[in-house]
C-alpha cells in the first residue's frame, strides 16, 4: 500500500502537499511534529456511515482506513533501521464486509526490500515501478460483517527481542451495531531480524526515512526522497494505490500513543497523511464537539486541523450491569448500564428493594457499593448481582396447616414471605378439633407440594368430619351419602352425611345368622355432630323340622308352631311333639335323637325328622289276647 513514486517533483508534493495543487490525498488525522518515540499507537474510529465507489477498480466499491507509522530500531553497530508499518481496515462498503490487512516496509533505504520476515502471512512482490520497494510483506484476515454504528481501534504495539523486533497488529471491536466487549484480536505478530538490535520504537518526526540515488526512466540519476516519519490514520482506496470516491462517509476519528502507561492523543495533528498510495478526494475534516476529528464528504482542505487535539476516547474497560433489580450509577437511578467508561464508576445495588406488594429482594452478591477504575488496558467488567426473591404466599384456610417449609414445620393460615425456590408442602391432611371432631383436607389449588417461584394464593378446602362410633359385635352394612360399606367399631364421616341401615340380617353361615331388633338412634340420619349407633342384635339359627304333626316352640315365652325350616332365636326351646294312633310310633333323629316329648334348647342349627311306624308292642298286647280268646272261645265251642 506504499505511494510509489515516479518524479521526485511529486514525491515533494506528496510529502509537502503546499509545494503543489493536490486533488486527493489519503484524508483523516496524521502527526508529524516530534520528535515522540513510543512502543505503541493507537487508532480510534466510529463509522456511522460508509459508501465508496470506484468503477475502474477491482474492488470497485472498496475503501480503507489505515494505521500507518515508522518503526526506527538501532542495533549495537551503530546502524539504524527504518521500516514502515501499517494495520488496515478493509471495507466493501455495498457488502458491508470487512477485513485486516498489515504490511511491513523496509524504509531503511529508498528502495530497500524486506526478507526474513515472519509471520501468519508472507513477502509480496510490487510490479511495474521503475524504483522504489520491490518487496513487503503482508497478510489479510478473513472477510467478517458489519454494521452500523461500528466502533473499532487499530492498535501497534513493538517490542525488543534478542534478535530482531516483535510487531503485534491488533483490532478491537467496540460495537458492531451495538456495543460489545473488548476482545483484542492480535490477527499478526511478525518477527522482524535486526543484527545486534540495541533499541526500537514507533517514530514521530518531522523528517524523513533515509534517500536513495537511483537511475530514473530517463536514465539520469536522481535522489529518490524518504518518508516522512508520521503517524497517521486516513481514509483512502481499497488497496495497490487506488483512488476512490467517498458518496457517503461520518466517521469519528482519534489518534493516540503511548506515553508511560498510558495512551495519550497527539497533541498538533493534520488533515491528510503523507505515506500511503490509498486516496481520495471528497473528504473533508473538522473537530466535532468531543474532540474528535470528524470526517465527511466534502471539498478537501488539506492542512493543519489543530495544535491541541483532545478527542473522545471510549476507554478501554466495558462495563455491562445485568440485574433485574434497578441500582445507581454515580448517583443516577437506571435500570441497565453497559458501556466503556474512562472516569470512575460507582454502582449502587439496593440491600432490599420493593418490586411490588408481593415481592422483593435482598441483595446477596457483591457488596451494595463498589467503584469501578477504568484500566489503562482492556478489560472486561460482568456485573450480575445475585438477589434472593421474596415471595407473598397467603394460605387461605379456614384453619390453621401445619405445612412443611423447606424442612421446618409451621403452623399457619396468613400470610407468608419465602424466598424463591422453597419448597412448600402439607406436613398432614387432619386437624383434630377435638376426640369426636375433625378437619380434613379435601383438596388445595394449586397442588402441593410446589416451589415458590412467584407469589402464590394456596386455598385450600376443609371438610368437617364427625367421630361414627357403631356399637355392634359384628359388621353392619351401612349406607353413608349413597356408597354402601360395612361398618363396626369406629369411622369418621362428613358433617350432614346421610347414614342409613341397609338390612338387617347378616349370615354367619348357611345355618347361622344375626338379626338387628333395634338400632338406637334409628336410621336414616343425617350426622351433624360426633354420634354413637347402639345396635342389638338376635343370633339366630336354622331349624329343619320334617314331621306330618306339628312341633310346637316357645320363643319369648310364646308357643308357636314350627314345621318347615324356620329361623329361631338362639335359646328357644323346641317342644318335640307327635300325636299318632295307638297303633303307631314314632321318634325324632337328625341333630338330636329324641322321643316325642322332649324338649330342645336351639344353641346351633338343627335338623329333626319324625320317623313314623307301627306300634308293635300295642299289637301284641292288643292282639294276643283277643287271638286267647279266639282260640279259648273255638275250644270250647268244639268241645260242645
Amino acid at each position: 500500500m506504499s505511494r510509489i513514486l515516479v518524479l521526485a517533483v511529486v514525491a515533494l508534493a506528496l510529502l509537502n502537499p503546499l509545494f503543489l495543487v493536490v486533488h486527493s490525498l489519503p484524508t483523516g488525522v496524521s502527526a508529524h511534529d516530534g520528535p515522540i518515540y513510543t512502543n505503541a499507537v493507537l487508532g480510534y474510529a466510529n463509522i456511522t456511515s460508509l459508501q465508496a465507489y470506484n468503477s475502474s477498480f477491482n474492488v470497485p466499491y472498496g475503501a480503507s482506513l489505515q494505521l500507518n507509522v515508522v518503526l526506527e530500531a538501532t542495533s549495537t553497530n551503530g546502524n539504524t533501521y527504518y521500516f514502515w508499518l501499517q494495520n488496515v481496515a478493509q471495507f466493501v462498503t455495498n457488502e458491508s464486509l470487512m477485513c485486516f490487512t498489515d504490511n511491513v516496509w523496509n524504509y531503511t533505504t529508498a528502495t530497500a526490500e524486506i526478507s526474513n520476515v515472519t509471520g501468519n502471512g508472507g513477502i509480496g512482490f510490487t510490479y511495474n515501478i521503475l524504483f522504489g520497494h520491490p518487496t513487503f510483506y503482508g497478510y489479510s484476515t478473513e472477510p467478517m460483517p458489519y454494521r452500523f454504528p461500528l466502533a473499532l481501534y487499530l492498535l501497534i504495539n513493538e517490542s525488543l527481542s534478542s534478535n530482531g523486533v516483535i510487531v503485534n497488529f491488533i483490532y478491537v471491536v467496540l460495537q458492531n451495531g451495538s456495543l460489545v466487549p473488548p476482545h483484542p484480536v492480535t490477527y499478526d505478530s511478525v518477527f522482524i531480524p535486526v543484527p545486534d538490535p540495541q533499541s526500537a520504537y514507533i517514530i514521530v518526526n518531522d523528517s524523513l526515512t533515509p534517500s536513495a540515488v537511483v537511475l530514473n526512466f530517463t536514465l539520469f540519476y536522481q535522489e529518490a526522497l524518504g518518508n516522512l516519519m508520521d503517524t497517521e490514520l486516513v481514509w483512502g482506496g481499497y488497496e495497490n494505490g487506488e483512488f476512490t470516491t467517498f458518496t457517503q462517509m461520518s466517521s469519528y476519528l482519534g489518534l493516540f500513543y503511548l506515553s508511560g502507561n498510558s495512551f495519550v492523543p497527539f497533541s498538533t495533528v493534520y488533515t491528510y497523511g503523507n505515506d500511503t498510495a490509498e486516496s481520495t478526494g471528497d473528504l473533508y475534516v473538522s473537530i466535532a464537539s468531543n474532540g474528535d476529528a470528524y470526517v465527511t464528504v466534502g471539498t478537501p482542505d488539506y492542512g493543519l486541523l489543530t495544535d491541541s487535539f483532545h478527542p473522545y476516547i471510549p476507554g478501554f474497560t466495558f462495563v455491562n450491569v445485568t440485574s433485574k433489580v434497578p441500582f445507581l450509577v454515580n448517583g443516577t437511578y437506571t435500570n441497565s448500564f453497559v458501556g466503556y467508561v474512562v472516569h470512575p464508576v460507582t454502582i449502587t445495588f439496593y440491600r432490599n428493594y420493593t418490586v411490588n406488594s408481593s415481592s422483593y429482594a435482598v441483595l446477596d452478591y457483591p457488596s451494595q457499593s463498589l467503584t469501578i477504575t477504568p484500566s489503562n488496558t482492556f478489560k472486561n467488567v460482568i456485573i450480575t448481582p445475585q438477589y434472593t426473591y421474596y415471595y407473598k404466599v397467603i394460605v387461605n384456610s379456614s384453619r390453621p396447616l401445619l405445612l412443611n417449609i423447606s424442612g421446618k414445620e409451621t403452623l399457619t393460615n396468613g400470610t407468608l414471605w419465602l424466598p424463591q425456590g422453597t419448597s412448600v408442602s402439607l406436613v398432614n391432611n387432619t386437624y383434630y378439633v377435638s376426640s369426636g371432631e375433625r378437619f380434613v383436607v379435601n383438596n388445595t389449588y394449586p397442588n402441593l407440594p410446589l416451589t415458590v417461584e412467584n407469589p402464590t394464593t394456596i386455598t385450600v378446602t376443609l371438610e368437617k368430619q364427625f367421630k361414627l362410633t357403631i356399637n355392634s359385635p359384628i359388621p353392619l352394612l351401612l349406607s353413608i351419602n349413597g356408597k354402601s360399606r360395612l361398618f363396626n367399631g369406629t369411622t369418621w364421616v362428613l358433617q350432614g352425611s346421610a347414614v342409613e341401615l341397609v338390612n338387617n340380617t347378616y349370615y354367619v353361615s348357611s345355618g347361622e345368622r344375626y338379626v338387628v331388633s333395634s338400632i338406637s338412634p334409628s336410621t336414616p340420619i343425617e350426622v351433624s355432630g360426633p354420634m354413637n349407633i347402639s345396635v342389638e342384635l338376635v343370633k339366630e339359627y336354622k331349624v329343619e323340622i320334617v314331621s306330618s304333626q306339628p312341633v310346637m316352640a316357645t320363643i319369648k315365652g310364646e308357643t308357636e308352631p314350627v314345621n318347615g325350616t324356620a329361623w329361631l332365636p338362639q335359646g328357644s326351646v323346641i317342644h318335640l311333639t307327635a300325636n299318632l294312633p295307638v297303633y303307631l310310633k314314632g321318634y325324632f333323629v337328625g341333630t338330636y335323637n329324641a322321643s316325642p316329648g322332649e324338649q330342645v334348647t336351639i344353641n346351633g342349627p338343627i335338623y329333626e325328622k319324625l320317623v313314623v311306624q307301627l306300634n308293635y308292642t300295642f299289637l301284641e298286647e292288643l292282639v294276643i289276647p283277643i287271638v286267647t280268646a279266639v282260640v279259648i272261645v273255638v275250644a270250647i265251642t268244639r268241645r260242645r
